[in-house]
């Protein structure tokens, strides 16, 4: 007897993709971390060889690594850091299951060794190998000034550096001697996300009132960045990176007092929640004096100057709240690993904001009433990266110091970005590239007085780029890189913006670099689209009956 058996399309792909599941599901991996046995540093830039397959990765910023998809069995691992090397044979990986690993090593590593950025490039590299001036402030000097709450304060005194403070929570950052009260060019990201105010291009550090010690690393690139970053990175790029929960676990509770009657509070917990995810919540509140003084009397410095004006402007009206600033803020961050290494990333939060007075361009501004909520989503795996992301500041009472206005303004933006990358000629060439389309909306209609307080109607603007950036390592001590990137939106004229580098190590710790880059800055809202009374209103009703002389209603008032 002959039996036969037929299988349809359908069936045969079933069969298969049935197949393909149960090798998947018996497919292991190895997860681990290298760190400095001393101290308990973490390792970044070390090499993680499988002697088995060749197979090799790098580790991440947190000294992380790991392999997946690997056959049931023995591997024998190979770390390799400059002249360091350490093996460790007999690592078991069951059918299905994750092998995890802490290697402690007591190896002496140079800065250029130990150090990776990865905002001169948009991907993780040697400091050495960046094709910038990248400025670097580590987690472990980032505890050090935590407690101050004041982000620019930790790269004050960094290498090329300018801070100009102008109140407590007021600060502009810029390098290279250009700076000022009102200087903004410094493109500043969390996690990739601009949290900038949009409607001035500034940065509303009191809005950053979370932890800073949840900062894993501040890099800040020195020079114009607009290659990869677009507008406004005239100057350069403060890029801030917070602390992944699985990489960082466990809680943390302080309390700091200090001078100006300061009472600081930060919490963060961070810990595994089952079923690949990992959670982390932070939280922070600021009870803080400041140094602000109203103005409507005479200016701080007016004794300096007797024989003239004073030195500072006279102010329509008095600070509504003296040494009176209060900043809450909170945040919740989920991840969830894939067995693929893909992560996802939700996160979101807010921040509200009483009583900090900073300087713009109509004169001193008291923020009265200001919320900030916000929400982030990064999907990330070896070859891309998805973020989207979006900003509200809903503004209801801003006390313009100048002319006693109040200064409605309720904004929001939103942004979406892919990008890729991919490794060709045995990892000599690296390619990076990546669009984005974001939206910005402002209306600063105040229900009290029935019209805009800040601009002449409400205004809306959209951006998209296109961007790319090429790696060549000619030879082991040599890289060529390249980049350009395509700016179009509503508020300026298409822009493209060049970059060029070779990058040689004539020694292992030494980098001689040859750079050119292009930049713009795009005029704010403010100086675009500005309608707001800067001074104290006059009373013109006397000279209506000039006009009324003349049967000409001026529209000054009634006549006296």
């Amino acid at each position: 007897m002959e039996a036969r058996c037929r299988t349809t399309p359908w069936a045969s792909a079933a069969l298969a993709a049935t197949i393909l599941a149960a090798s998947m599901a018996e497919a292991g991996k190895i997860e681990g971390r290298v760190s400095r046995a001393s101290d308990g540093v973490r390792l970044p830039n070390v090499e993680v060889r499988l002697a088995e397959t060749g197979a090799s990765v790098t580790t991440d910023r947190s000294g992380r690594f790991e392999f997946n998809d690997l056959a049931a069995g023995a591997y024998e691992l190979v770390f390799d850091s400059g002249e360091n090397h350490r093996s460790e044979p007999g690592i078991r990986v069951e059918a299905g299951g994750t092998t995890e690993i802490d290697i402690r090593v007591e190896w002496e590593l140079s800065m250029t060794e130990a150090v990776a950025v990865y905002s001169a490039s948009r991907r993780l590299e040697r400091i050495v190998d960046a094709p910038a001036a990248v400025t670097v402030i580590s987690a472990e000097q980032i505890v050090e000034g935590a407690a101050s709450g004041q982000v620019p304060k930790l790269l004050e005194f960094t290498p090329g550096a300018e801070v100009t403070q102008s109140g407590i929570y007021d600060f502009n950052f810029n390098t290279r001697g250009f700076n000022s009260s009102l200087n903004r060019r410094v493109a500043t990201l969390i996690d990739g996300r601009d949290p900038s105010v949009p409607f001035l291009g500034a940065q509303e550090w009191a809005g950053f009132s979370v932890p800073l010690d949840d900062l894993v690393v501040a890099e800040f690139v020195r020079g114009p960045s607009a290659a990869l970053y677009g507008a406004n990175a005239s100057s350069g790029v403060l890029d801030l990176q917070t602390k992944a929960p699985r990489d960082y676990p466990g809680g943390m509770l302080r309390l700091v007092g200090g001078e100006l009657e300061t009472y600081n509070g930060d919490f963060r917990w961070a810990g595994d929640i089952g079923g690949d995810w990992w959670m982390k919540a932070v939280a922070g509140t600021r009870r803080t004096g400041d140094f602000s003084v109203s103005r409507n009397v005479s200016g701080e410095y007016a004794p300096l100057c007797p024989a003239g004006p004073p030195c500072l402007p006279r102010e329509a009206v008095p600070l509504a709240r003296v040494n009176d600033v209060d900043i809450d803020a909170f945040g919740l961050r989920f991840d969830r690993y894939f067995h693929e290494g893909e992560v996802l990333t939700v996160e979101g939060g807010t921040a509200d904001i009483s009583g900090p007075v900073f300087q713009t361009g109509i004169g001193r501004v008291q923020v009265l009433d200001v919320v900030r909520p916000w929400a982030r989503a990064n999907w990330s795996s070896k070859h891309w990266n998805l973020l989207a992301y979006k900003n509200r500041r809903d503004a209801a009472r801003q006390l313009a110091l100048a002319s006693g206005a109040n200064l409605v303004l309720d904004s929001d933006n939103w942004q979406i970005e892919a990008q890729t990358n991919w490794d060709f000629a045995d990892d000599r060439v690296r390619i990076v590239g990546g669009g984005s389309y974001g939206e910005e909306n402002h209306d600063s209609y105040d229900p009290l007085v029935g019209r805009q307080s800040a601009l002449f109607e409400p205004v809306s603007a959209d951006f998209t780029a296109l961007y790319g950036q090429i790696d060549w390592r000619i030879r082991p001590s040599l890289k060529f890189v390249t980049a350009l990137r395509w700016d179009d939106s509503t508020l300026h004229d298409t822009q493209i913006s060049p970059k060029a580098s070779l990058v040689w190590n004539p020694t292992p710790g030494q980098t001689v670099r040859l750079t050119y880059n292009e930049a713009f800055q795009v005029g704010n809202y403010s100086e675009l689209f500005l309608q707001t009374d800067v001074s104290p209103p006059v009373n013109l009703a006397g000279f209506e009956a000039i006009c009324a002389a003349e049967s000409v209603d001026c529209g000054f008032g009634s006549t006296l």
